[in-house]
């Protein structure tokens, strides 16, 4: 008696095969249903493995389409961005693209859906960059453009929506989409988020980012999602001809007195906790550390002494009154500041009646502030951590860091805030760090990598 064809069928994010006695690689047996089942994402490797066995099989899996996308918006790719689409063809469609903010990854990947002519998802971190990609892909191809997020549920052959919707909806259609596109793709790695490329069937992936490594190391699993990095060039490979030439200024600037001898007392009493316990300032006793001063009062005290010198040293009044200098200096500039937390982005606000952009600003007046900035109505803005990334802002110049982490991913982005390229235009990035504090090895941390321009050095003096 003939053998029955093998029946794939797609199932909640994950492929049920049926008719099977050997089953293809990463299928394990479900004995709730008794059937053999496997992740979305190990579909195509299925199929490929059967037909080289000459194995018969039907499948109703794929839902996708085959589209013609022709680029009506004309322009021309730089080298860089040709060598990152060759290299990515060649990697059979499947890698991660780390290029830095204003190079153009955007029109990288139009070029991969026309090339590619199969239903397209394209997910983001945020609700501003659905909108900017939906403007970007409707002016782009004569198609209607999908959104699913932000109160929108249009699902069409080129979609376009949130790593929070697709989380979402990644086991309902997952089997909608031949080419997944992921936009800032260090997002990726979150353990919800990566269910997004588990549970769909498609075989051509692109990654976009201009940060690509996770402090967490998390990104080493993006291989298995998207695949490996296929091309990367950094802020300096590009700067001047295709990025803005730039500077980068550390600034130092003293403690008060008051300031001073609360600072010294309380990093005294964390380093004398680490001395005693031999306790390093990274790594696996570190860790121990923090997870001891959940529990134990005298680790907790060290940690509250951590916390309490850092946030001197971060907020330092002195960091103020260069704030106030430079703003003189650049009235005539396109300036973001940048901080560590949003008590200073208000205490900075108020004193100098800077608009203010944070996770807590609404949508439309966030939208109204960006775009006076870029049109010179607003010649600052003010903000902690959510312009980073995502946000289109090419006539900035001029980035002030007053605080931050010591993640080189967060210096990254926040130096690609001020390096689109406009005729005539050269960027700076001040770097204010209190002088004598452990704000100086925060500092060092970010600068790891990538390896960036050399700093200037310099001890401030008022205007």
């Amino acid at each position: 008696m003939e053998n029955k064809p093998i029946k794939f069928r797609y199932d909640d994010g994950t492929i049920i095969a049926e008719n099977v006695e050997e089953p293809p690689d990463n299928f394990v047996w479900d004995k709730r249903v008794e059937k053999w089942r496997a992740m979305g994402m190990h579909y195509d490797q299925a199929v490929k493995q059967l037909r080289e066995a000459g194995v018969n099989y039907l499948s109703s899996v794929p839902r996708y389409k085959q589209i013609h996308p022709k680029l009506r918006l004309h322009f021309a790719l730089h080298f860089y961005q040709e060598e990152a689409l060759k290299a990515w063809i060649d990697a059979n469609c499947r890698g991660s693209v780390v290029l830095p903010t204003g190079a153009g990854k955007s029109l990288l990947a139009l070029k991969a859906i026309e090339f590619v002519e199969r239903s397209t998802l394209v997910i983001v971190p945020t609700i501003d960059l659905m909108s900017q990609w939906y403007d970007l892909l409707t002016n782009a191809f004569d198609f209607d453009i999908g959104l699913l997020g932000g109160g929108y549920h249009e699902i069409q052959d080129i979609t376009v929506t949130t790593y929070d919707s697709a989380y979402r909806y990644c086991s309902e259609y997952g089997n909608l989409f031949a080419f997944l596109i992921f936009d800032e793709v260090h997002h990726l790695p979150a353990p919800s988020f990566s269910h997004i490329p588990q549970m769909s069937i498609a075989s051509r992936r692109l990654g976009l980012t201009a940060t690509y490594e996770r402090l967490d190391g998390m990104h080493e699993i993006l291989k298995e999602l998207v695949g490996d990095v296929v091309y990367r060039k950094s802020i300096d490979d590009l700067s001047g001809e295709f990025l803005s030439e730039y500077e980068t200024i550390k600034l130092y600037v003293e403690l008060t007195p008051q300031e001073r001898g609360e600072y010294d007392q309380e990093h005294q009493i964390y380093l004398n906790f680490l001395r005693d316990h031999d306790i390093q300032l990274f790594g696996r006793k570190w860790r121990e550390f923090v997870k001891l001063s959940a529990n134990n009062p005298d680790a907790r005290r060290a940690m509250l002494a951590y916390n309490r010198a850092k946030s001197i040293a971060l907020g330092a009044e002195g960091k103020l009154n260069i704030l106030e200098s430079l703003l003189k200096q650049h009235c005539k500039d396109r300036v973001i500041i940048f901080t560590e937390n949003n008590d200073l982005v208000y205490k900075i606000s108020m004193r100098h009646l800077i608009p203010v952009v944070t996770h807590q600003t609404k949508t439309k007046e966030r939208k109204r502030i960006l775009e006076f900035f870029n049109t010179g109505k607003y010649p600052a803005i003010v903000t902690s951590k959510v312009l980073n990334e995502g946000v289109n802002v090419p006539e900035a110049n001029i980035a002030i860091v007053l605080s931050g982490s010591g993640s080189s991913m967060e210096y990254t982005q926040r130096l690609g805030r001020i390096l689109r390229k406009k005729e005539g235009k050269f960027a700076t990035l001040y770097e204010v760090i209190s002088k004598d504090t452990l704000e100086k090895g925060i500092s060092q941390r970010r600068r790891r990598k990538p390896k960036q321009k050399q700093d200037t050095e310099a001890q401030f003096q008022l205007l």
